[in-house]
């Protein structure tokens, strides 16, 4: 077994906090959309409450994240290289459709420098730099719609809802997918481990 330290505790802190943070906001977001079929609040006033300020922290984690990132200089860690592109994401996609299933060693061994596959760093990108910002600008919009004119021009409440409900949609699937990957380790635990105590085992083929 290979132990290669991957997450500081920094890392970890803001992984379980935005975990954490993803899971109220789904459960209060579905209460508030479909009141009448899931109640996990004991009032839609409570939970239009519970909702705002988990966005509201959500906002300064994202934020306390990126500035973490930016002074720690682990931002490269998202940036992806013209190898990476080729022949890296054919590479990757072959092991995730088929090598993964046969026991194959993983075409991309982690460091604590770069630690993401290049599937990982274009999901990871696309999440925090476009997918993130976007929930979080659409949801202050509906948070605050009397302090941006920008609202109106662009349709107005209605639809600022509509796009911070599909964008929270994009989330859950990219959710869902990212728990399914976090099983394929050495072990179905393996993974979650890693996120705890910053270290990953893995086997040496």
């Amino acid at each position: 077994m290979k132990r290669i330290y991957l997450h500081t505790l920094a890392e970890r802190i803001w992984h379980w906090l935005n975990a954490a943070l993803f899971i109220i906001l789904f459960a209060t977001g579905i209460q508030l959309h479909w009141p009448d079929r899931f109640s996990f609040f004991k009032s839609f006033s409570h939970a239009v409450l519970v909702h705002n300020w988990a966005g509201i922290l959500l906002v300064a984690v994202f934020v306390g994240w990126l500035f973490y990132k930016l002074i720690s200089k682990r931002m490269s860690q998202y940036i992806l290289t013209k190898e990476d592109f080729y022949p890296g994401m054919f590479i990757q996609t072959k092991y995730y459709l088929y090598g993964i299933f046969i026991d194959e060693p993983h075409p991309y061994i982690p460091s604590e420098k770069n630690k993401f596959n290049p599937l990982q760093k274009l999901a990871y990108f696309m999440t925090m730099f476009l997918q993130m910002p976007l929930l979080l600008i659409s949801g202050i919009l509906y948070l605050y719609p009397d302090c941006s004119p920008l609202i109106i021009k662009i349709g107005g409440l209605k639809t600022i809802a509509v796009f911070h409900l599909t964008m929270a949609i994009v989330f859950a699937c990219f959710l869902v997918i990212h728990l399914y990957l976090s099983t394929t380790g050495d072990t179905i635990f393996s993974s979650i481990k890693t996120m705890i105590s910053g270290y990953e085992e893995r086997r040496e083929h």
